[in-house]
């Protein structure tokens, strides 16, 4: 029969070639997870949510309202009172000199809606120089579900920015009410 022998030299060079391929898989995978950065995050004041819906099977409703992008986040903060129209969510955009970017928007949340949904998720492409903006807007009362919620942006199934926020049955209004509507009284 034929043995194989491993002696030093071999071993060496069988960790050369592992430590070469573990490089060579870590520059497939980092530069995509890389390529994606958080530019901000908050909540924007309650206001009748305009825009084309378009199908979405992945989320509770079936559908996403296309929003518009030029929006500024009114607080930056991750304590969000569910309040009728109130939006939460985050601004993404790639880093300088990477290419376009096809990538998933995921938000999780406690059980919602019949189903009990707590992932929903819908396609988008980050085009270089521009940003992103993902919101979610308290249109029904089924959706004001307190507790842990996060955005996030996957790039072939994995997470390369991830914002939580933590929505409230009343924590936070006052500083949401200061914000938005101290010039009404």
């Amino acid at each position: 029969g034929c043995r194989l022998r491993h002696t030093p030299a071999k071993l060496k060079d069988l960790h050369m070639i592992r430590s070469l391929a573990t490089a060579l898989l870590l520059t497939i995978v980092t530069p995509a997870t890389a390529q994606v950065r958080l530019v901000d995050a908050g909540i924007i004041c309650p206001r009748e949510s305009t825009g084309e819906l378009v199908e979405t099977p992945g989320t509770e409703a079936g559908y996403i309202r296309r929003i518009q992008q030029g929006q500024t986040f009114d607080l930056p903060d991750r304590i969000v009172p569910a309040m009728d129209n109130l939006s939460f969510g985050f601004r993404t955009a790639l880093k300088p000199g990477m290419p376009m970017q096809d990538v998933t928007v995921v938000v999780t949340h406690p059980p919602m809606g019949d189903r009990g949904v707590e992932r929903e998720e819908w396609s988008d492409v980050i085009e270089p120089g521009s940003e992103s903006l993902n919101l979610f807007t308290f249109e029904m009362d089924y959706e004001k579900v307190p507790g842990a919620w996060e955005f996030s942006i996957e790039v072939d199934g994995t997470p390369v920015v991830r914002v939580p926020f933590t929505v409230t049955e009343s924590e936070g209004r006052g500083r949401v009410e200061q914000a938005c509507f101290q010039f009404l009284s």
